[in-house]
Parts: C-alpha cells; structure tokens; sequence
C-alpha cells in the first residue's frame, strides 16, 4: 500500500499547527510524558534521542533529568519551533524511519504520540533498535483506540455515520499499536526484549464553546478526513460531535477521557549484568 500521501499531509499538518501546539495538542500528550520518562530509567550523562520530538518537550524533560539529549522530527515547523523555545538543546529535521545516526549511539530513544503518525512503525521500531547500545531502552506512548477511550470513540462514532472515508488518503492502521499483543510482537520482531507496557489516563481539558473547532487544531488524521467530505457533511459532523461532547463542557473547558498506552523494551542484557 502506498502511503506518501498521508506522509505528506501528516508533515504537513503538523507544520501547520507548531505554533499553536502548546494550546492544543499538549493539552493532552504531556500528561504522558511522567510515565515515559519513568519506563525510560534515565540516568545522568545518559545519551537520549528524541524521535519525533515534535516542540521539544520530551527532550527538554529528559535534560531536566542531566540527560544528553538530541531531537528529530519530520515536520519543519516541530523542528524550528523546539529550538525556539529549547535552544540549549540539538532538533534537526530527519525521519524516524530512517534515524540518522550510526549504530549504537543512544542509551535510550523516547517517541512520545509518535508511531501512528508513521507509514511504517515497524521500521521505525528496528532503526531505534540499531542506534541503541546493548541494554539500552526504547520507549513509546500511543493513544488507545476508540474501544478503550471516550474521546476516540465519540468522534468515530459520528464520523461512522456521516464520512465517506474513502476519500481519505490510505493510512496504516491508526490503533493497531494500542494493541498490547500486537506491539509485543512488533518489539520481539525488532530484537527486543523486557517489554512494558502502562495505560496513563489523560483527560483532554479543551476550551470550549466548541469541541469540534478546538479537535481540528489538536491533530491531524481527523481534520485529513473531514476536510474531503462536502460542505453539508462537514455541518452535520460538527453539529453532532458538539452535541455528544455537550456533557463534558464544565463551565467554559471540555474534561474527556483520552487514555494513551506506554510501551518500554530493551535491548538486551549488558555483559556481567
């Protein structure tokens, strides 16, 4: 299946919305962070790469922690925006699918919400394998699906009645790494071992009065499905995912349930360990 199509509008997409991220997006992924930096087991002096390192926040965490940390990410506006604001620390424009950096060279790489935004995260999973030294860890974070959160399952839940999905651009399987089984088996594949996995309990705070309005700046994928729909089906997904949402409004924010999972594995055990 070819999916440079929906690479191009993820990088896109997340160009477009690096400005406002921090009021958006980070509503919600920073509630991860805590856990992944705990699966992490960071240690002073510790080599970090963030890989999809969006506006730095993971990396700037990890340094917090006397981490050595560098960030990559795909998205030109991520890039200028983490060193914007954390200008202390490394970002540059590369692809998780294609790390570049030699073999060994990380104690630890973190993607915080990162692999369901990838054509393939297996490959992204066997090049964070290849750049960790023996016992080093990867680890990442991903949203459950619509079956394990609130939120994911009220919008699909409209968008299943109204939008003509195949006229989104194909993609791969957005919650096939909420799968506890299936990403096992993905890390085993990549050569890992010690596999963990912890479900964080983010609430989205949204600022109303609108659900629908503040969700096409939080992500992508949505806004790339909805934006191929006609003008009348458009209306009709707004009215109704505002309407659904309406309980959660408590007084001007918006508190949804939107669990991510974390997932930590190692390379192997270091020699006389």
């Amino acid at each position: 299946m070819d999916y440079a199509a929906f690479r191009t509008g993820e990088r896109d997409g997340w160009s477009s919305r690096a400005g406002f991220y921090a009021d958006a997006t980070a509503r919600a992924t920073l509630q991860t962070i805590p856990k992944l930096l705990d699966h992490a087991q960071l240690f002073p002096g510790a080599r970090v790469l963030d890989a999809g390192c969006g506006p730095g926040y993971v990396a700037a965490s990890a340094k917090l922690l006397g981490a050595r940390v560098e960030g990559i990410d795909f998205s030109e506006g991520m890039v200028q925006q983490a060193k914007t604001q954390f200008p202390d620390i490394q970002f540059s424009l590369a692809d998780v699918e294609n790390l570049p950096a030699p073999d060994g060279s990380f104690d630890a790489v973190l993607s915080n919400i990162v692999l369901f935004h990838v054509t393939d995260p297996a490959r992204a999973m066997s090049e964070a394998r290849r750049v960790l030294v023996p016992g080093g860890r990867f680890v990442f974070s991903q949203w459950l699906g619509p079956d394990r959160s609130e939120c994911y399952r009220l919008l699909f839940d409209v968008l299943s009645r109204h939008a003509d999905m195949s006229r989104a651009d194909p993609a791969p399987n957005a919650y096939v790494l909420s799968d506890k089984t299936q990403v096992t088996e993905m890390m085993e594949q990549a050569g890992f071992t010690d596999i963990r996995a912890d479900v964080v309990q983010n609430v989205l705070h949204a600022p109303g009065p609108s659900f629908f309005d503040f969700f096409m700046r939080f992500g992508v994928r949505v806004p790339l499905i909805l934006e191929r729909q006609e003008p009348a089906i458009q209306t009709a997904i707004r009215q109704e995912i505002d309407e659904a949402t309406a309980p959660y409004l408590k007084g001007e924010t918006y508190k949804i349930p939107m669990p991510s999972i974390v997932f930590s594995a190692q390379t192997g055990a270091l020699s006389g360990v």
